[in-house]
C-alpha cells in the first residue's frame, strides 16, 4: 500500500479521522511520521497531503515539507476539509506554486489522490484558476 503523508502537524480530532478515511478509503496509508531524507518516499507511488485550512502554526511547516517534497518529484495534494467560518486558518504559500488542491467533497477526488487529474478548487468545490508559475528562462 502506498504511503500518503500527511504534511501538518495539528488536527482536531474530527480534521483527524475525515483525512484518514478519506486517504484509507483511496487505498493509501495515512502517514504522520513525514521523513527528513525525500530518498525514503517512493515518488511514483507515494504522496504528501494537506489538510486545509491550516492552523496558522502550521504554515511555516507545510510550506517547507511542501517544497522539499515538491523538489523531490512527489505530487502534494492538499484538501479541503471544511471552509474557514471562523477565518483562523489558512493556506500556506506554497500549496498554489507546488499542490493542487481538491475539496473533500469533490467528485474527482480519489482522482486527483490517485495522480489521475490535476484541479485547483476552492472549499465547497467551486473551480479556481489554475495557478501560474513563474520560471527563470535558462
Amino acid at each position: 500500500m502506498a504511503d500518503a503523508f500527511i504534511l501538518n502537524e495539528h488536527f482536531n480530532g474530527g480534521d483527524r479521522a475525515t483525512i484518514e478515511t478519506i486517504l484509507q478509503g483511496a487505498g493509501f496509508n495515512p502517514r504522520y511520521d513525514v521523513p527528513s531524507d525525500m530518498s525514503s518516499v517512493d515518488p511514483d507511488t507515494d504522496i504528501g497531503v494537506v489538510g486545509l485550512p491550516a492552523v496558522p502554526g502550521d504554515l511555516g511547516t507545510i510550506d517547507a515539507r511542501t517544497m522539499a517534497f515538491a523538489g523531490a518529484g512527489i505530487r502534494v495534494v492538499a484538501i479541503w476539509l471544511h471552509t474557514d467560518q471562523e477565518g483562523t486558518g489558512g493556506v500556506p504559500a506554497s500549496i498554489g506554486k507546488y499542490a493542487t488542491t481538491v475539496d473533500r467533497d469533490s467528485e474527482v477526488l480519489m482522482p486527483t489522490l490517485k495522480g489521475e487529474t490535476d484541479v485547483w478548487e476552492q472549499p465547497g468545490g467551486e473551480k479556481r484558476p489554475k495557478p501560474h508559475t513563474k520560471r527563470n528562462k535558462c
